[in-house]
């Protein structure tokens, strides 16, 4: 997962609109690290909210999931559905292995839940928009996180990266087709 947040938790504003603050390096760096995955995994909201952003640029190839079945796949877009070990198994049986988690906070907060999140990397950015859309929408995942390194590479944003540790097994918790 690779969110951008404000320090108070929000990935945008209600409208689902955080470019006002989001920076052009950190984005930069979200571009190549989807590059290197070779897809993004996003929720239909995101992606008719931003939709020159989709496909990449990068090249590389967007899942959207949506449980519309209006909505037909594109070069380097398909729309998957299902439940969130079933969206990662689509995407796997395209031949990937990793996969980018770009949101929204539903997307991140069904796939959080359901222990399917490898790693974390939180850009945190030094603004407050008082609310908006929290980084797991309606969702409240326990996670435990051990955090990897912290950066301040980009001036007025400070890069966490977490391992996310899995659960117990007896927890309930997939053990397998983690993003």
């Amino acid at each position: 997962m690779y969110p951008a947040i404000t320090l108070d938790g929000f990935i945008s504003d209600l409208d689902g609109e955080c470019y006002s603050w989001i920076s052009d390096e950190d984005e930069k760096h979200y571009t190549q690290a989807i590059a290197k995955a070779g897809c993004v995994l996003l929720g239909r909201k995101t992606y008719e909210q931003y939709p020159e952003d989709f496909p990449p640029k990068s090249g590389a190839t967007a899942f959207v999931w949506t449980t519309r079945t209006d909505q037909q796949d594109k070069e380097r877009v398909k729309f998957v559905r299902g439940t969130p070990q079933e969206v990662l198994q689509q995407i796997a049986a395209c031949g990937f292995c990793d996969v980018i988690v770009s949101g929204g906070g539903e997307v991140n907060g069904s796939l959080a839940e359901a222990d399917l999140i490898d790693e974390i990397i939180v850009s945190i950015y030094n603004v407050a928009i008082g609310e908006g859309i929290p980084l797991f929408g309606s969702h409240k995942p326990k996670l435990k996180l051990e955090l990897l390194s912290t950066t301040k590479e980009i001036v007025g944003i400070v890069k966490n990266h977490y391992k996310v540790n899995r659960r117990d097994p007896g927890q309930g918790a997939p053990s397998s087709d983690k993003a």
